[in-house]
């Protein structure tokens, strides 16, 4: 089979004259932090089996910094942990503090980064926080997980009014995170949200919001009948703001045993827990941080079409544009997987630094996370300030529809662009 090849440098003119408008495009130094919320149940999904590989398989899926988990039994720890530790190929740090002394369940943080801090409160009504402080990009952040009371809008207030005295004794930027059993209209999250910003407010209003369509993307996206597990966040603009959040799709479509039923949508398919989980994507600034070594990087910026967020991309060896298929039959390569070319500005490796230096992560419609592999980066003979990126599509032939994309270097993170991607 030939294949027709249009001109490169008639291409490569194109994305010229595209990078040219958006050379100039520059944001501030800022490293990214992902955080996940979730109750977890006991590990009980809603097929009535308890699993601890299918919660941790999720957790390495959606590719956290930060984790809070409440409903977290003490003695199951390790095994959720070892099974997270193998699938992540990441050593995670964890601080468990139970629900009330005596009690064998309660909140556990899981952390990529070290702790700087541990710590926790013991609330009214047999309810807790747990505690940690993380340095992200020289930035110390205090990190909140808990689970509020599920039977009193009344006792929940009461703790909400603890939570915030105590939580406020710590330096911001600070997160809040956990199953809040409450929706967004009552008198407990009103009081919370007078010393913290709801991150799913923020995101919804910013357009980067995304769920799926058995549960569509409004104030009240449903983490369980509703929503009421949340990220809160208390920071300045200057030092941490909200990316994106998302409400993701965790059932198994092909798996109808279903024993605990909500009485919503979300019924069709079994579950990891009967929560949803929720995952906020945080810009943490660190321009007023000390430098570190090696120095950031000015972030990214990815060429897209003009006037649109869609990424100027080309197959690699085809050379035709979007929908692309994660497998092509006509290929270089044995996996037959689909390799995509991304051009970007401000791609400068320093000495040492390789393809493997450059992040490039991707969300399918259906809030999955992948991180894709960057096979090669190049520049252009007279276009020194434009690279290629050769990156590989994931290894998931069920993804339909768009895939948003980041190219990530030193921790500066660039625009969101989108790339198609079918199923057939």
């Amino acid at each position: 089979m030939r294949l027709r090849v249009r001109p490169l440098s008639i291409v490569l003119c194109f994305f010229a004259v595209i990078a040219f408008i958006q050379h100039s495009a520059q944001a501030a130094t800022s490293v990214p932090l992902r955080v996940l919320s979730w109750n977890i149940q006991f590990g009980q999904g809603t097929d009535g089996v308890t699993n601890y590989d299918r919660i941790a398989t999720w957790l390495a899926r959606m590719n956290p910094d930060l984790i809070a988990l409440c409903e977290m039994p003490p003695d199951n720890i390790s095994t959720l942990v070892t099974a997270l530790n193998q699938k992540t190929g990441r050593t995670w740090n964890t601080h468990f503090v139970p629900k009330a002394p005596g009690i064998a369940e309660g909140n556990l943080i899981l952390s990529k980064y070290s702790f700087e801090a541990v710590g926790s409160r013991y609330l009214s009504y047999t309810r807790s926080i747990a505690q940690a402080t993380v340095n992200v990009g020289g930035k110390n952040i205090n990190f909140f997980a808990t689970h509020l009371d599920h039977t009193s809008s009344s006792l929940r207030l009461t703790q909400a009014t603890e939570l915030i005295s105590w939580t406020s004794g710590f330096a911001s930027p600070r997160i809040v995170a956990g199953d809040l059993n409450a929706g967004n209209d009552t008198a407990e999250i009103l009081a919370l949200l007078t010393a913290y910003r709801d991150s799913w407010v923020d995101a919804l209003n910013q357009g980067t919001a995304s769920a799926y369509p058995d549960n569509p993307v409004w104030m009240n996206t449903r983490t369980r009948r509703w929503r009421i597990d949340f990220i809160l966040y208390a920071a300045d603009v200057t030092a941490m703001t909200t990316q994106s959040a998302n409400i993701p799709d965790t059932r198994d479509l092909s798996n109808t045993n279903v024993v605990t039923r909500l009485g919503t949508l979300d019924d069709n398919g079994v579950r990891p827990s009967d929560h949803n989980l929720v995952v906020t994507d945080f810009n943490v600034w660190t321009d007023s941080a000390p430098s570190p070594t090696p120095p950031p990087a000015t972030p990214p910026v990815v060429l897209t079409m003009p006037n649109t967020s869609r990424a100027v991309a080309i197959h690699s060896v085809r050379f035709n544009r979007e929908p692309f298929t994660v497998r092509t039959p006509v290929n270089l390569s044995s996996d037959q997987r689909t390799r995509i070319m991304l051009f970007a500005v401000n791609l400068e490796l320093l000495s040492g630094e390789t393809a493997s230096s450059i992040t490039v992560r991707a969300i399918d419609p259906r809030g999955n996370t992948y991180d894709l592999m960057v096979e090669q980066i190049a520049k252009f003979a007279n276009l020194s300030w434009l690279s290629s990126l050769i990156v590989k599509l994931p290894d998931d032939t069920s993804i339909n529809g768009d895939l948003a994309i980041t190219v990530s270097l030193r921790g500066a993170v660039s625009n969101t662009v989108f790339v198609a991607v079918r199923n057939s």
